[in-house]
Order: C-alpha cells, then structure tokens, then sequence
C-alpha cells in the first residue's frame, strides 16, 4: 500500500475527493441551468455540436462548441501561468485554486447579470486549469473533472489483483471507485442545493475550492 505521508499534498487522497467531487456539483449545476451543457465533460458537448450540426443548426452547434474552445484556452492559460509565475509563497496548485475560488464565487454572486453562455464558458475555463494542475493522485495518473478514465483505472487495477494478487493493486481500484463516488456525490448536493438556493447553489463549489487551498497549506 502506498503511504499517504510519501506524496505531496497536491496528491492526497482528500484533496483528489474534493476536486472530483466540485467537477460533479458543477457540471451538475450547468446541465440544469445552462441548457444541458457541461462545465468539464467536454465529451457530452462534443456530441451535442455533432449532433446539431448534422441537424444543419448552426447557432445551436456554436452553443455547444464555446464551452470546448474556453476549456482549452484554460488549459493553455494554466500552462502559461505554470511558465511565467516565479515561485514563491503559493504553488501552480495554490495559484490555480486560488482564480478557481474566487472565479466560481464571482460567477455565483452575479449569475443573474451575467448570460448563460459567459457562465459555462467561465467555468470550463476554471476547470479545465484545475484538470491541468493535478494530474496524479498518489503518485497515479489520473482526472478530477470527469470519471471515465477512473472507471477504467479501477477496472484495470481490480483485474490486475486477481491476476497478481499484489494488494497494492486493490488498493488503488479501491482509490478509483471511491473518486468516481465521489464524483456523484457532488452531482448529488448539486442537485440538492439547487433545490433550495436556486443558482446561488453555484457557491458550494466556491466554498469546497476554498477548503482544497487551505488543504494545500499542509505538508
């Protein structure tokens, strides 16, 4: 079994529950509010602008395609801020948290005054720099804003136990399902919250990225 105390923060388990987990309340929350659209599953848009685009409706393709172009700008945006910002007090996890913290809370606070396709747009932005800041979870490779390739992992992993009878395997299926869990569970109090705080549910997400930053004070 690996050892928690043997990986930096940004790879703990805690911190790989919470991320998921804000992947799921958000997409959640989009597929509500912002025409079945998603934050972080960039594949369900994917599919949505093929299928309208064979429909011949343009406008509705674009609807689809902006949320993909914003996340891949995000992506780009993090490995910017990871080359030009010099090391300091706050690590590429920290600072990235950090703008997706304060960028979920603005967009909370103001939803009402802001169109649903700046919202989505801002959002996939935001995560897709949290997917690029933390790509391994105990020393594994792995994804905090959508699940499919857990479920892959933890397949994978469950069937080279069986095979090997090596614990360390189980152990790590065990980490995957638990993610994709997760993942659900944020999809869940998503749902919920939104139930009874409308959009303003959106600042759930606000408050579990504050708590990941100040998770990632600790060594």
């Amino acid at each position: 079994m690996i050892l928690k105390n043997k990986n930096p923060m940004q790879e703990r388990l805690r911190i790989g529950l919470l991320l998921v987990m804000n992947s799921g309340f958000i997409d959640s929350y989009t597929f509500e509010y912002h025409h079945e659209r998603f934050a972080s599953l960039q594949t369900g848009n994917i599919i949505q602008a093929g299928f309208h685009l064979a429909q011949g409706h343009w406008e509705t393709t674009l609807f689809f395609v902006i949320p993909i172009i914003f996340f891949v700008l995000g992506a780009a945006f993090n490995t910017v801020l990871n080359h030009f910002v010099p090391a300091g007090k706050l690590s590429l996890q920290q600072h990235s948290i950090l703008i997706e913290f304060i960028g979920i809370a603005i967009i909370g606070i103001f939803n009402y005054h802001l169109a649903s396709t700046v919202i989505i747009s801002a959002l996939s932005f935001l995560l897709a720099m949290q997917l690029d800041s933390f790509p391994k979870l105990r020393g594994l490779p792995f994804t905090s804003v959508m699940s499919t390739g857990n479920l892959r992992n933890a397949g994978t992993n469950l069937v080279k136990y069986f095979i090997s009878r090596d614990h360390i395997f189980l152990h790590n299926a065990w980490v995957f399902s638990i993610l994709v869990v997760f993942f659900m569970v944020g999809a869940f109090s998503s749902a919920v919250l939104s139930g009874i705080f409308g959009t303003f549910a959106l600042l759930g997400s606000s408050i579990i990225m504050f708590v990941v930053f100040l998770l990632l004070f600790k060594n």
